[in-house]
């Protein structure tokens, strides 16, 4: 079979490996989709992991079923990529993403092969056989959707919230979306560049050019936020996000900077607000499920974030259109 392999450095390439076959609980699944997520495209996150296949939303149906494996094959599922133990103290804690096992469990050889094993720790806790009326497109998005709906319930998005998003690229537009549909009362988006816009306009977010808290004031109702959650690693949005937060709010940092990267931030500003400094990273197997539901459901409907398709053969061209960001949000065919 065929996997796009990362060398390191932007080097990817298109190699023949191993397929894989199923053992005792452990399935295969031919893949259909997988999108390209912007951890695949931080350098400093992949180059010491490489060679490896990256991708981890990956949608397939099930060619080989190992003896116990709750799946048939012919099934059509989506695949998370990482599970916990669901038994140690973060696990009880409800931090299941942090837990150690959750970290080590992993699909291989990646999403962006023509085969998968998924282990049978994932199939067993972390499998979903798809709707026939979802699109293998949306079966892409469960997991950034489920990521984004993690870290909106760790930061309190519930009804009557107010909420600044800052940054409308894929994620931040799946935030503006969902936020209404915990409850929040008011969605403000930030968007400097005036083509990504209307996107968050049609989602009936108001849309700010820039960090104003002035601004912000006026369009929450003469108030600042309860929750500011920063979409960008661009350290002068990080530290004006300081500034739209009101008392004992939540500023959420959902996009990573490199270890080391020391980013300058205005903590003074935000002292006598008593301001919760926060970082959310994945989703655990409650917020799969969860989100998997609601873009059944439509409560989610995610339109317009897939903004390109490219076929397999030209996984190249795929994370061109996605490092450059002339493509939103790109999903490979398979």
């Amino acid at each position: 079979m065929r996997a796009a392999i990362y060398h390191g450095g932007g080097s990817l390439s298109i190699d023949e490996v191993p397929a894989p076959e199923a053992g005792p609980g452990e399935i295969v699944i031919r893949t259909r989709q997988c999108g390209i997520c912007g951890t695949d495209l931080m350098a400093w996150y992949q180059d010491s992991k490489a060679p490896v296949v990256l991708g981890h939303e990956p949608v397939g149906d099930v060619v080989a079923a190992g003896e116990g494996a709750p799946f048939a094959v012919g099934d059509r599922v989506f695949v998370h990529h990482h599970v916990p133990c669901l038994e140690c103290d973060l696990c009880r804690r409800g931090r299941d993403t942090l837990c150690e096992r959750f970290r080590a469990t992993r699909i291989h050889p990646g999403g962006l092969a023509e085969l998968i094993l998924v282990p049978a720790e994932n199939t067993a806790l972390d499998v979903h056989r798809l709707p026939d009326s979802m699109s293998d497109e949306m079966g892409t998005l469960i997991e950034p959707l489920a990521c984004i709906l993690r870290g909106q319930r760790l930061a309190g998005v519930g009804e009557g919230s107010h909420v600044v998003i800052v940054g409308a690229g894929s994620m931040g537009l799946i935030e503006a979306e969902l936020a209404p549909v915990l409850g929040a009362a008011r969605v403000v988006v930030i968007e400097p560049n005036a083509d990504r816009r209307p996107a968050a306009e049609a989602l009936g977010a108001t849309v700010l050019p820039a960090c104003d808290p002035e601004a912000v004031r006026s369009a929450l109702g003469g108030r600042l936020a309860d929750q500011v959650i920063v979409c960008t690693h661009n350290h002068a949005a990080m530290n004006d996000a300081l500034h739209l937060a009101g008392p004992a709010s939540v500023v959420q940092y959902f996009a990573p900077t490199p270890p080391g990267e020391m980013v300058p931030l205005d903590l003074g500003s935000i002292f006598w607000r008593e301001v919760e400094l926060q970082s959310t990273y994945s989703a655990g197997p409650a917020d799969i499920r969860d989100a998997l539901a609601m873009l059944d459901d439509g409560r989610v409907r995610a339109r317009g974030i897939v903004t390109h398709h490219v076929p397999f053969d030209e996984v190249h061209e795929g994370f061109r259109l996605a490092r450059t960001g002339e493509a939103l949000k790109v999903v490979i065919d398979f």
